[in-house]
C-alpha cells in the first residue's frame, strides 16, 4: 500500500461510520503505526484485537488483510480483504491487493477478475494493468495479456522492463517474433543487468535462430569412459575397459519454407568417435532429417503439429569407424499444447525400421509412445519435463539365436535451469524396465540413468559444455555364467561448441 493510500486509511478511522470504542480506535490505531513500521505481525496482532472490539470495520479488515498478505499468508489474507470489500466497495486500491491475494495464492481466475474491476475502477494504475496482464499470461490469454502489458508499459515507466519483457515473450507464444523482438529489445535496454535483460537477450538469440533459413552446429571435445559400450541403436556391446576418446559433432540445416507459424525444413547430423586403444569401439553416425511444423490455435491455446522423418546410417570399428553395422527409418508426428504460461503438454509417436548387417535377429519395427508435460517456473528461468515412454520392439525370428523383441516402460525428467553470467545447466534422469519376453534365457534390464550438462557461454556463438553421465544396467536372465548386458559407466566429457 502506498503513503498516499495509508494517509487516506487514517482519514477514515476518523470518519468511520461506525460507532467505535476507545479500546477499538487504540488498537486500530496501533495495527497502523505497526504497518507503516513494517512490523506486520505486530499489526496483526493489535489489528485482530481491534476486530474483537469491531468485526464490521472495512479498514482494519483491509489493512488486517494487507499484513498477512506481506506475511505469505495468502489464505488468511484472502478472508480479510474479502470481508473488507463486501463492507466498503469503494475502498481505494482493494480490488488491486485483493488480486494481488489470489495471485499469489496460485488462484489465476479469481485474480483476474479482480484486477478486471482494478483497471476498471483506475484506468491510470500501471500497477493493476501489470498485474492484470501478468496473471493473463499465466493463464496462457496471450492477447489480451499483450493489451494489458502494453497499457502498464506506457503508464507506468517503473513497470515497463517487466512489462515489455511479457508482452514479449506473449508475443513469441503466438509466433509473432517480429513483435517480440521489439518487446525483448526495450526489456534488454531498460532493465540493463537485471534477469530481464539477460532473458530478452536470450530470447533474442532464440528467435534469431527461429528466423534463419541456414542454421549449423558445429562441436569437438574430449571424454573419458570408465567402460566403453557400443551402443548404436541399443545395441549394448560392454568393452570392460575404460578410455579416452575424441568426438566430433556436426549439424547442418536449411528451411525452405519459413514462417512465423509454419516452417518445412531438412537438415543432416553427423557425428564422430575415436577411442584410445580402442578401434572396435568407434563410431560414425549420418543422420538426415526432413521435418514440418505448423502452429494454430485451439481454443485460444497455441498447438504445435509436427511431422519428421529420419534416416540414419551407422558405422562402426577402425578409424575413422567404417565398417557398416545399422540403418534405420523413422517417422514420428508430434503435438504440442501450451495449456498456459505455466504449462505445455507434449505428445508423440514414433516408427522406427532397424534393419543390422550382421544381427539379423536385431532387425526390428519399434514402436514409442511418449507423453510429456512441460512446467516452466521461476519466470522461465527454470524448466521441468516429466514424462514417460512405452517402447514395443518387434524382432525378427532367428533359429539359433536370442530373440530381442521386447516391451519398455519409461520414466524420465529433464531439467533446465538458466543462471546468471550466462550458464546453462541441464539434467537427464531416466529409468526403464525392458523385458524381453521372448528371449530363451528371459533376460531382463532394469536402466538408470544421470546426466548433468553445465553450459558456459564464452561468445555470441560459442560456449563451452562440461557433463557427467551415469549409467547402470541391472541385466538379468538364466544364461550361464556372467550376464552378457549387465555394466555401468561413468562418462565426464568436455565440449566445445559452436552454432551459427
Amino acid at each position: 500500500m502506498s503513503y498516499r493510500r495509508l494517509l487516506i486509511t487514517c482519514f477514515l478511522l476518523v470518519y468511520s461510520t461506525h460507532p467505535a470504542s476507545a479500546d477499538f480506535e487504540l488498537k486500530l490505531n496501533q495495527g497502523v503505526a505497526a504497518y507503516l513500521k513494517k512490523d506486520y505481525q505486530a499489526a496483526v496482532n493489535f489489528l485482530e484485537q481491534a476486530l474483537e472490539e469491531n468485526p464490521e470495520s472495512a479498514t482494519a479488515n483491509h489493512i488486517l488483510g494487507l499484513s498477512l498478505l506481506t506475511l505469505e499468508k495468502y489464505d488468511e489474507s484472502i478472508l480479510y480483504l474479502e470481508k473488507a470489500k463486501d463492507l466498503d466497495p469503494n475502498i481505494r486500491g482493494i480490488y488491486l491487493d485483493l488480486g494481488t491475494a489470489y495471485l499469489k495464492s496460485d488462484d489465476l481466475k479469481m485474480a483476474e477478475g479482480e484486477f478486471k474491476e482494478a483497471v476498471r475502477q483506475e484506468p491510470e494504475n500501471g500497477l493493476a494493468y501489470y498485474n492484470l496482464g501478468y496473471t493473463q499470461f499465466q493463464l496462457g490469454n496471450f492477447e489480451e495479456a499483450i493489451t494489458a502489458l502494453d497499457k502498464a508499459a506506457n503508464l507506468d515507466p517503473e513497470l515497463a522492463t517487466q512489462a515489455r519483457f511479457y508482452a514479449g515473450l506473449s508475443r513469441y507464444k503466438l509466433t509473432d517474433y517480429q513483435a517480440s523482438i521489439s518487446d525483448f529489445q526495450s526489456a534488454r535496454e531498460l532493465g540493463l543487468g537485471t534477469d530481464f535483460a539477460i532473458a530478452s537477450e536470450e530470447y533474442l538469440d532464440l528467435i534469431s535462430r527461429l528466423n534463419k533459413k541456414y542454421y549449423g552446429t558445429v562441436s569437438s571435445g574430449v571424454q573419458y569412459d570408465t567402460n566403453v559400450v557400443l551402443d548404436p541403436d541399443g545395441v549394448e556391446i560392454i568393452s570392460d575397459q575404460s578410455a579416452a576418446r575424441a568426438i566430433f559433432y556436426l549439424n547442418l540445416g536449411y528451411k525452405p519454407y519459413l514462417k512465423p507459424d509454419a516452417v518445412i525444413g531438412g537438415d543432416y547430423t553427423g557425428y564422430f568417435s575415436f577411442n584410445h586403444d580402442l578401434e572396435d569401439f568407434n563410431v560414425q553416425s549420418h543422420l538426415l532429417r526432413i521435418y514440418a511444423e505448423k502452429t494454430v490455435s485451439v481454443r485460444k491455446r497455441p498447438t504445435a503439429f509436427y511431422l519428421e522423418y529420419f534416416y540414419n546410417i551407422i558405422f562402426v570399428g577402425g578409424s575413422p569407424a567404417d565398417n557398416l553395422f545399422s540403418q534405420s527409418n523413422s517417422v514420428r508426428p508430434k503435438v504440442t499444447v501450451q495449456w498456459s504460461s505455466l504449462t505445455q503438454t507434449e505428445l508423440y509417436y514414433q516408427f522406427r525400421y532397424d534393419n543390422f548387417d550382421n544381427f539379423p535377429e536385431r532387425d526390428a519395427a519399434n514402436n514409442n509412445l511418449t507423453l510429456a508435460q512441460i512446467f516452466r517456473l521461476r519466470d522461465g528461468k527454470l524448466f521441468l519435463k516429466p514424462g514417460i515412454n512405452v517402447a514395443i520392439n518387434s524382432a525378427k525370428d532367428i533359429t539359433g539365436r536370442r530373440n530381442f523383441d521386447y516391451f519398455s516402460p519409461e520414466v524420465f525428467l529433464e531439467t533446465v535451469s538458466f543462471l546468471p553470467h550466462g550458464i546453462t545447466v541441464l539434467t537427464n534422469t531416466y529409468y526403464f524396465n525392458a523385458d524381453y519376453y521372448n528371449d530363451p534365457f528371459d533376460r531382463v534390464d532394469n536402466q538408470i540413468g544421470v546426466r548433468a550438462v553445465v553450459s558456459k557461454k564464452l561468445y555470441k556463438v560459442l560456449s563451452l559444455d562440461l557433463s557427467y553421465q551415469y549409467i547402470k544396467n541391472f541385466s538379468s536372465s538364466d544364461f550361464p555364467g556372467p550376464e552378457p548386458f549387465k555394466y555401468s559407466t561413468n562418462i565426464f566429457s568436455a565440449v566445445l561448441t559452436a552454432r551459427f
